[in-house]
């Protein structure tokens, strides 16, 4: 065994900042706990160092599993650990002590890993920021000793000592994963794509919140979309299920249609007790599409939706550098598709129109169709088992291809299914004449070549590298929850564009297992406690937006590769 953190902090007290270099992977053994130095800054103005504290043989008295007792401590951690810091002790970023504050979702997420040991007890692994101290850009390595060896894991053992004073919170948090897992699992068997249970709260205080809104209408279902889920508790919730099919979510403006639409799409995500939407559950595969203007699309399949393209453009390998609203639309849907999404939510606020519902009179005008809109496609879509919950207030087409109609009234919900025949026979006296389009889950698409990204970084949700001709906006990846998750869908977007004849949909998906598992070997350097995990939804979402990315369907790629 090497020298010892506090031996390497006496050996190089006062000497250049550059010294604290020494410590990386240095080791300092404190009874049950271990001190690992696992990254250290270049400059006490850079990003903070990262250390790791091993806590070996934790008693934890809940049974719980690793992911929601993982996120309490994250919570705990978050609340305590800044106490802990060092102010006034010199310059840049010395002193401080922090860990990334956590979203209302439950998540594996690096700030702390937990592992079930032997005799039921649990390993768990807290990674925090740490900014070395100096002054005059010298080493403190009093200061530092303070700092690393007697506040941080100070700080760590009061977090796990809390878990014996105070297990009823710990038992609340695990028991609501329990049943929010419950009910996502039952959902199939029910022919569901999503639960909204009755008393939940859908708002949020404001358009950037995670809180509920105070005195807002809690949800109530309408008796006729009401389903029972009995819980492993034994206990009963009662809610709106939102069936498999064509789901419209219509009604007057301001009303709560996208409020109900929003929470559908954050419920793939587990909430934290309290937040209010702890019984909002939906299908983990249920994914929000919006239109994108500008968006960089390469080699997808939108035949099914695009027939014709000025210049005979190849719609079953479209690519461009500059989508259109209903283009973007079509290839997000495909690119979803092809890995594996049940279903899309999409609200007309944040979508082209046409590509909602065709205006037959507007074709009689331009005497050209080049479109098959989603009110049209719906069946098809729907007997390849896709799924379609749409916001809408004013589209006849889509109502009348709907297999519920779901009607928000002053943040009241109605079902209106009854309505959908009326829609019929208008568009039947008005001469609308559907159009029976085909449609199948495209083939895979495979990275012909390596596509390097250069110091990849988020700022204000927009992806910023030297080696991208553009910028990629990420603000449309609507169902991601705190910045760390974007921060780490761009990490692992750039490890597998970073390859040649790679399954897309494959890498993503194996590189969100990995994650779920706290399992970080596959991302280039030490991890911090930055890393949150996201769906293989969201990594693709990264990797198909990368401007300069060449892909091609397998079926043409294989061969070459």
């Amino acid at each position: 065994m090497g020298k010892t953190i506090s031996q390497l902090l006496r050996i190089i007290d006062g000497r250049g900042y550059k010294a604290y270099k020494s410590l990386v992977g240095a080791v300092e053994p404190l009874g049950n706990l271990w001190v690992r130095v696992a990254r250290v800054q270049g400059d006490p103005f850079a990003p903070p160092s990262v250390l790791e504290v091993e806590v070996r043989g934790a008693r934890v008295p809940v049974e719980t599993d690793p992911v929601p007792l993982a996120d309490y401590l994250h919570r705990l951690m978050a609340e305590t650990v800044p106490m802990h810091s060092m102010s006034h002790v010199g310059e840049g970023n010395s002193g401080k002590l922090q860990v990334p504050r956590p979203s209302p979702i439950v998540i594996p997420r690096s700030a702390v890993e937990a592992r079930r040991g032997r005799d039921g007890r649990c390993n768990l692994l807290f990674r925090a920021w740490v900014g070395l101290p100096s002054r005059g850009r010298k080493v403190l390595g009093d200061v530092a000793e303070e700092l690393l060896l007697r506040r941080l894991p100070r700080a760590v053992l009061g977090v796990v000592e809390s878990l014996e004073r105070d297990s009823g919170r710990l038992r609340e948090h695990a028991m609501a994963w329990v049943e929010q897992e419950s009910i996502r699992k039952t959902l199939p068997s029910l022919g569901l794509v999503g639960f909204i249970g009755d008393g939940s709260i859908l708002p949020r205080r404001c358009g950037g919140c995670w809180e509920p809104l105070e005195n807002a209408v809690p949800f109530e279902s309408p008796p006729s979309l009401r389903v029972e889920i009995e819980l492993p508790t034994g206990r009963i919730v009662a809610g709106m299920g939102v069936p498999r099919g064509v789901t419209t979510i219509t009604g007057p403006a301001f009303h709560g249609k996208t409020t109900l639409a929003e929470a559908l799409a954050s419920g793939v995500w587990n909430h934290v007790p309290g937040d209010g939407r702890e019984l909002v559950v939906s299908d983990s595969a249920l994914v929000y599409v919006e239109s994108e203007n500008g968006r960089w699309v390469s080699c997808v399949d939108v035949s099914p939706f695009i027939e014709h393209l000025p210049g005979h453009s190849d719609t079953g390998c479209f690519s461009t550098s500059d989508a259109s609203g209903a283009t973007s639309i079509a290839a997000s849907v495909q690119e979803y598709a092809e890995a594996g999404a049940s279903g899309f939510i999409i609200d007309e606020d944040q979508a082209a129109t046409n590509m909602l519902h065709r205006d037959a009179w507007a074709e009689e005008i331009t005497g050209k169709r080049t479109l098959n809109p989603l009110s049209e496609m719906a069946p098809r879509l729907s007997e390849a088992g896709i799924s379609l919950v749409i916001v809408a207030s004013g589209a006849l087409p889509l109502l009348a291809s709907s297999d519920r109609i779901v009607v928000m009234d002053e943040f009241r919900a109605r079902d209106a299914t009854f309505k959908r025949s009326d829609a019929e026979r208008v568009l039947r006296e008005m001469g609308y004449a559907r159009i029976a389009g085909k449609y199948s889950r495209p083939a895979r698409r495979i990275l012909e070549k390596p596509f390097r990204i250069e110091k990849p970084k988020v700022r204000g949700f927009m992806l910023e590298s030297r080696s991208l001709r553009d910028r990629p906006d990420l603000r449309p990846m609507r169902q991601i929850m705190e910045e760390q998750q974007a921060t780490t869908a761009v990490r692992v977007a750039a490890s597998i564009a970073d390859g040649r004849c790679v399954d897309l949909v494959e890498k993503a998906w194996e590189a969100s297992r990995r994650l779920w598992e706290w399992d970080y070997s596959f991302l280039p350097g030490a991890p911090g406690p930055d890393i949150s995990y996201v769906r293989p939804f969201e990594i693709l979402f990264v990797v198909n937006r990368l401007p300069g990315l060449k892909v091609c369907h397998s079926r043409y790629c294989r061969e070459r590769c």
